[in-house]
């Protein structure tokens, strides 16, 4: 008896200790009030746009795409619209498609304060690594790593360079969650700021792109900012009729996004193996087995994404009927561009598709052609406007020297 209490007590402990080492989201708020939408299908007034012998910035073909020629320094691209939220939900998209040192990187700058007097910057590099910096007293402060590190944290959340991440920041009373590709990362504390700007960062000899950015908030976010913005008034009203479908539609456009993001991926993948199976020699029947497997399983996959759109479509034909009750205002340029927006995705996964049967047929061939062939690697492919008007009067944010 004495033995069953003894081992029942070691297992609580254990228990105890494990809970403890396992950090957990501070943030439970829901965000149901959609406050901003960026896919870059247009060229506006909220992000600058550069061309010179240090920086390459243009919005094209539904990307915001950051170059950085300079090798001495990062640059920051700030939004050219005030955020008075101070509690929100920001859900968005970046990858980093090539480094040339090894202070390359690309990232998100959120809380910013004016002057670059602070904030804090998000950022992932091309070695599978990612940080999390605080501008204070015009230097930075690691909240993640060391500073022997530089801050880096090695993560497997992190994806490979030209592939994108998706990130999410969420905010209530002062705390903070940080995700990147649903995969929950860490939690702080602030109680210096109260609202922030967002905007985005390149470094030294580095170019990347950013595919999306939402903004949501809440009541208490919502009547916060209205407080201290004559400029959320028609984003208020853009975002709350009808209130449910347009965050639906959100919703599902990120989710689209994401769904393109990793077709994208997998295509990648399967080009990678169909180079490695064409100049391998040696017979390897189970890897053969295991790509017709995996092949299977991705049309299956495809399927159901599908039946997911097709859902997603007859969703946005529903949509169309409000369109004669916010005829007139923000709210229906708000719908009317997000359903443009759905449409673009499922054209775009549409293209993917055909790309992915394409290289399924193509790999298909080989393997009848060549049932000897065998690959070096044994990997599958992963599974992986706002109507605010621009603030001319903003301070230019400055980024600190590094540390």
């Amino acid at each position: 008896m004495k033995l069953h209490s003894l081992t029942y007590l070691l297992l609580c402990c254990f228990f105890s200790a494990f809970s403890q080492t396992q950090p957990a989201p501070l943030v439970n708020e829901k965000f149901d009030k959609l406050f901003l939408s960026e896919n870059f299908d247009s060229t506006g007034s909220y992000w600058i746009t550069v061309s010179n012998t240090e920086n390459l910035l243009l919005v094209q073909d539904g990307e915001y795409i950051l170059q950085r020629k300079a090798s001495v320094s990062p640059f920051a691209a700030m939004g050219n619209f005030t955020n008075n939220l101070n509690a929100f939900r920001l859900v968005t998209s970046f990858k980093l498609d090539k480094a040339a040192t090894d202070e390359g990187s690309i990232g998100i700058i959120f809380m910013a304060q004016p002057g670059g007097q602070g904030g804090f910057i998000f950022e992932i590099n091309k070695v599978n690594q990612y940080r999390l910096r605080q501008i204070t007293a015009n230097r930075y402060n690691y909240l993640s790593g060391s500073s022997k590190d530089g801050g880096w944290v090695r993560s497997s959340a992190v994806k490979n360079p030209n592939i994108p991440n998706l990130f999410e920041v969420r905010t209530f009373d002062k705390k903070y969650d940080i995700y990147l590709n649903n995969t929950f990362l860490m939690s702080f504390s602030e109680i210096a700021y109260k609202t922030g700007d967002i905007g985005y960062i390149i470094g030294p000899s580095s170019k990347g792109k950013i595919d999306f950015l939402y903004l949501f908030t809440n009541q208490k976010g919502q009547e916060a900012s209205a407080v201290t913005s004559e400029n959320i008034d028609a984003k208020t009203t853009a975002s709350s009729t009808p209130e449910n479908d347009v965050m639906a539609l959100a919703e599902s456009i990120i989710a689209l996004k994401t769904q393109i993001n990793k077709q994208n991926e997998d295509i990648e993948d399967y080009k990678q193996m169909i180079e490695t199976l064409k100049s391998s020699e040696n017979d390897n029947e189970e890897q053969r087995k295991q790509l017709q497997k995996t092949i299977k399983i991705q049309e299956i996959q495809i399927k159901k994404s599908q039946l997911s759109y097709d859902s997603l479509l007859k969703v946005n034909t529903d949509l169309l009927k409000y369109k004669e009750l916010v005829a007139g205002n923000d709210g229906g340029d708000l719908v009317i561009n997000l359903s443009k927006n759905l449409k673009n995705e499922k054209l775009k996964s549409e293209e993917l598709q055909k790309v992915n049967q394409q290289l399924r047929d193509s790999l298909n061939t080989y393997l009848k052609a060549n049932p000897k062939g065998k690959a070096n690697s044994t990997s599958t492919p992963s599974s992986k406007d706002s109507s605010q008007q621009s603030d001319p009067q903003k301070k230019e944010f400055v980024l600190p020297k590094e540390n």
